[in-house]
């Protein structure tokens, strides 16, 4: 008889025992990620991991989440996409349906994207989706897709608003674009904020993707003489763009760039010539922002070195996608649960600026209408941001100097 009861005492034990376990299991919020490990992307796919893993990090080392009177730890599941939208869309509909997630963060590439998110449109779950601005994603009438990069035609169009405040203000603008889908965007973008902000837009050209010589187009605006260049294209391209307007002696007052002036060979390949370009950046680490997650930038910043080591410096993909993870740790917090339409409510009316991010407020599409992300000069060999006037390093250098005086 003793050991009957010794034996229902142990099972009972045992039993507890795993109630705690399921219990314990039952505190864990799942988010699935499929994102480039291999292929043609996976620098930027890991740069993307980077930023979830110091997310994941930071909330369950601080308390975790807490909603509906439960305290929640992050479990991420990860999965590697082979920069293929079919894998990605293939493993998208695993984590959901094998993994049993119960969110999804995004991989890097718009392409990518469009095709994973009509997964977890299908099954109505959320994906927050860091790396992904390509206009069509967000044009198919989706609920469940949040993007933290704001559309692409915004990018270049925070130098609009610096040069409004410029003195003496700038009048005209040249605009030249490769003949591509990204830098059509920005160059799009860019003219139409300009107009809107009175600025007289005297050209708007495309030109060759992959050319080496638009010296005949620089020409046109070269006689045109515009106070603003605006160029959208490649690192290649602003490359060339800068050495064939100090070439052919055009001398604006402003260059502004989509992309290239940060990239490290355009100062060590141009030298003193890579003086007074601008460009706008989705995000740089020297900016002054804070969110009740990490803090300030800065110790976010200290984050992600204490977790990669002293020498490692997250630039944007990084922090979109811890980003991505600020924001549904604050919807969740918002809506007091996990359960998808609450969290999917609470997103949508999120409206802050974050230590990872200048600014979110999404509109009816999924998109971040949220500005202003920064604007980055060329000042005496460095990287200085130089707007908005909240995270200024230093004021602009405006006007450039003619070519023959520097």
């Amino acid at each position: 008889m003793k050991k009957i009861i010794i034996i229902v005492m142990l099972i009972s034990i045992l039993l507890l025992g795993l109630t705690g376990i399921v219990s314990a299991q039952e505190n864990i919020i799942k988010i699935g990620v499929a994102v480039s490990l291999t292929g043609k992307i996976a620098y930027e796919g890991r740069l993307v991991k980077d930023g979830y893993e110091v997310w994941e990090d930071w909330v369950n080392s601080h308390g975790g989440i807490t909603a509906g009177g439960i305290n929640y730890k992050v479990k991420m599941v990860y999965y590697d996409d082979e920069s293929t939208p079919v894998r990605g869309a293939k493993l998208t509909e695993m984590l959901i349906t094998q993994n049993k997630v119960d969110f999804l963060f995004g991989p890097f590439s718009s392409a990518i994207t469009f095709a994973t998110t009509a997964i977890g449109e299908k099954y109505k779950m959320i994906t927050i989706a860091p790396e992904a601005n390509a206009v069509n994603i967000y044009e198919r009438g989706y609920k469940y897709v949040f993007s933290v990069l704001p559309p692409a035609p915004m990018l270049m169009v925070p130098i609009a608003y610096m040069a409004e405040n410029l003195n003496p203000k700038p009048k005209t603008v040249a605009i030249i674009s490769a003949n591509d889908l990204f830098p059509l965007s920005c160059a799009g973008g860019f003219r139409d904020k300009c107009k809107e902000l009175g600025f007289d837009v005297v050209l708007f050209e495309k030109y060759p993707a992959g050319a080496t010589d638009i010296s005949t187009l620089l020409t046109q605006v070269k006689n045109l003489n515009p106070d603003i260049l605006g160029v959208a294209g490649y690192t290649a391209d602003s490359l060339m763009v800068i050495r064939q307007c100090k070439e052919l002696n055009i001398n604006p007052k402003i260059y502004a760039f989509s992309v290239g002036v940060m990239i490290p060979s355009f100062i060590a390949e141009l030298g003193a010539d890579a003086e007074y370009a601008f460009e706008g950046e989705w995000w740089l680490p020297g900016m002054k922002n804070s969110d009740k997650v990490f803090g300030t930038t800065a110790d976010y910043v200290q984050a992600c070195k204490d977790k990669f080591g002293p020498d490692y410096m997250p630039e944007y993909h990084v922090s979109s996608a811890s980003a991505a993870g600020t924001l549904l740790q604050l919807a969740i917090e918002k809506a007091d649960s996990i359960e998808t339409e609450k969290v999917r409510e609470a997103l949508s009316t999120l409206d802050l600026e974050l230590a990872t991010w200048p600014a979110i407020a999404f509109n009816e599409k999924g998109q971040n209408i949220k500005w202003p992300h920064p604007v980055v000069q060329v000042q005496n060999g460095k990287y200085v941001i130089v707007y908005p006037e909240s995270s200024q390093e230093n004021a602009p250098m405006y006007p450039a100097p003619e070519w023959k005086e520097r």
